[in-house]
């Protein structure tokens, strides 16, 4: 059996999402606030101010997913974290159960 082991890029990436998940959440609590019709100008205001002291490095969009195989950060499939290139390989020598080639 193949052994999966984690390094680098891939826990440091899944580091920086677990940081990055309340100000996330925050940041389109506010959004969604500014764009409100119920709340007057001032309270508005307020909200667009504290929109703006995000730093725009806090988006969690800025960080990617890399293979846990081959470090790639191109075409990885979120429930496998593999490359679209090891997903083959693996699925086709049968190290992932359940994947079937689906060409007619």
């Amino acid at each position: 059996m193949l052994h999966l082991k984690r390094y680098g890029w891939t826990v440091k990436d899944e580091k920086m999402r677990f940081t990055y998940k309340k100000p996330e959440i925050t940041k389109k609590i506010l959004k969604t606030l500014m764009y409100s019709e119920e709340f007057k100008f001032i309270y508005k205001m307020y909200f667009v101010y504290k929109f703006n002291e995000f730093s725009k490095t806090t988006a969690i969009s800025k960080y990617s997913r890399y293979c846990m195989m081959s470090y790639t950060g191109k075409a990885v499939y979120k429930h496998f974290k593999l490359g679209r290139h090891m997903f083959k390989k693996m699925a086709s020598e049968g190290y992932l159960g359940g994947i079937r080639k689906s060409a007619f």
